[in-house]
């Protein structure tokens, strides 16, 4: 059983709200790294390899799009759910982005989320294999 759990990376700089998500992601069995700075997320991100990564599009130093690229250019082939109060045109950049690499879906969960919303993404998420 704990061969097959799930691993969840949570990059976001809002260190109040990755501890809800990481409550809830463990909740639904999930395997959490959560990364608060921007910066760390392209070595925590090749060292833990994640199934899933929730990642925050509007950070300080860099934004979700620059995280978005860099992890994209690894090849590590994880779902990937966008959170932010984001305005329409982020959101399509970062579609651009993943589906130059022949990434997607991505999913969008706007902010402020419920818990229940996320719980369910995340179980959609984690069945679709």
């Amino acid at each position: 059983q704990a061969l097959s759990t799930k691993r969840l990376m949570v990059v976001d700089d809002q260190v109040s709200l990755t501890r809800i998500v990481d409550s809830i992601a463990r909740d639904v069995g999930l395997d959490v790294k959560v990364i608060n700075d921007p910066t760390e997320a392209l070595d925590a991100f090749l060292s833990f390899r994640p199934d899933i990564l929730l990642l925050d599009m509007v950070m300080p130093e860099k934004d979700g799009v620059d995280v978005l690229q860099e992890l994209m250019l690894t090849g590590v082939d994880s779902k990937i759910i966008l959170t932010s109060g984001f305005t329409e045109s982020y959101a399509r950049l970062a579609e651009d982005v993943a589906s130059f690499h022949n990434k997607g879906p991505l999913r969008l969960l706007k902010k402020p989320f419920r818990r229940d919303h996320l719980m369910a993404l995340l179980r959609k998420v984690m069945a679709e294999d």
